[in-house]
């Protein structure tokens, strides 16, 4: 009972290094807790999958900045990365 307890917190760790990289936190959840040995180096190799990670960006409700095209809060009046006015938001 203990080692499959151990085994899912132990999945944990791949999945969530992979959901960071734009990836399905779940399948990695199972997969880390399936074969962990091979799925830690695996997530941390992964490479981030941009277009997963903007589209969650706008998902929670961020905006990207027209100068640097970083992901910023709706009601910014700056932009923390390249420190440049922002237009107010159009509602």
């Amino acid at each position: 009972m203990e080692v499959l307890l151990i085994s899912i917190l132990i999945g944990l760790i791949p999945a969530v290094i992979a959901q960071k990289k734009g990836r399905s936190f779940i399948g990695w959840w199972v997969y880390g807790a399936l074969l962990f040995i091979v799925a830690l180096p695996h997530a941390l190799l992964l490479r981030p999958n941009l277009q997963a990670i903007d589209q969650q960006a706008a998902e929670s409700g961020l905006r990207k900045c027209t100068y640097c095209a970083e992901f910023i809060r709706p009601d910014a009046l700056v932009c923390k990365h390249c420190g440049r006015e922002m237009m107010a938001a159009t509602s």
